[in-house]
């Protein structure tokens, strides 16, 4: 009888450690003695103009504020990596980083340190937003998550057609459709926007290759050119393509992922396959 309590014990005690196990896996919060919190997770998006980071802890997304210029640059090309980052927790249930910190990638993590990444995948990317800056030569155009992408414009490539071929103006909010070129991204289209389209002002449309297989947080890896990106896909999300099923969406795949933002933070709200279009 003794012998079959001290078995039951043990194979108790071995299922708690597989639980802390996956837990510290899958990204966790943890508050320390001196009353800080430690929150661990993939960075699922860096937005330098609010300055902020969102990471994904245990499938829930965590923005973290007042991050510093130079925690930043390092993060925005970190987005899938898992980082552990040491915070405060304001009033309103939001997080600003402790000041003094060192935001370092967990021991099984090999950050990237190049901002230009060697992936580059073809791809293109769809959205509404305001011109930052534009000249004969390039565009740089906010997008709904509050960072930017510059763009090249080049005769013959850049369709300026709806603006009789002149240039848009700075803070006209205006349709982008930019596709990835050898590590930068040239506009293909810039449009005026009517009533119509400001319904779809928090939408981002991407097409590229995933980077990496969905697993069971439900959180797709991709890139387009040489950015990455990383997005939970939303339990309502549309998957046809893949039967429904988000795990069976892996590494490799060519896909049109549909992005709703709130602030920093997007739900992938439609998967497919991209047919190019």
């Amino acid at each position: 009888m003794n012998q079959k309590v001290v078995k039951q014990i043990v194979v108790g005690i071995a299922a708690l450690v597989l639980m802390i196990m996956f837990t510290a896996c899958a990204g966790v919060g943890t508050t320390s003695s001196n009353g800080l919190t430690n929150l661990t997770g993939s960075v699922v998006s860096v937005n330098p103009t609010n300055h902020s980071v969102t990471l994904n802890v245990n499938g829930q997304t965590r923005t973290i504020n007042n991050i510093p210029d130079n925690v930043i640059s390092n993060l925005q090309n970190q987005v899938g990596k898992v980082y552990s980052i040491q915070v405060t927790q304001n009033s309103d249930g939001s997080y600003s980083i402790q000041s003094g910190t060192n935001v370092t990638p967990e021991s099984n993590e090999t950050p990237n340190t190049n901002a230009t990444s060697s992936v580059n995948e073809p791809g293109r990317i769809d959205f509404i937003g305001n011109v930052q800056s534009v000249n004969s030569s390039s565009i740089v155009v906010r997008m709904p998550d509050g960072s930017t992408l510059s763009m090249s414009i080049v005769t013959g490539q850049t369709d300026l057609s709806k603006f009789n071929g002149a240039l848009p103006g700075i803070n006209q909010v205006v349709k982008v459709s930019a596709t990835a070129n050898n590590g930068s991204f040239t506009a293909r289209e810039l449009k005026p926007t009517d009533n119509g389209d400001l319904k779809d002002k928090n939408t981002v449309t991407f097409q590229g290759v995933t980077t990496q297989a969905v697993g069971s947080d439900r959180v797709i890896h991709f890139a387009v050119g040489n950015r990455s990106f990383s997005f939970a896909i939303a339990p309502t999300a549309e998957l046809k393509d893949f039967s429904g099923n988000a795990q069976s969406i892996a590494s490799g795949t060519s896909v049109k992922v549909k992005v709703l933002f709130n602030g920093t933070s997007g739900s992938a709200l439609d998967v497919s396959n991209n047919n190019g279009q």
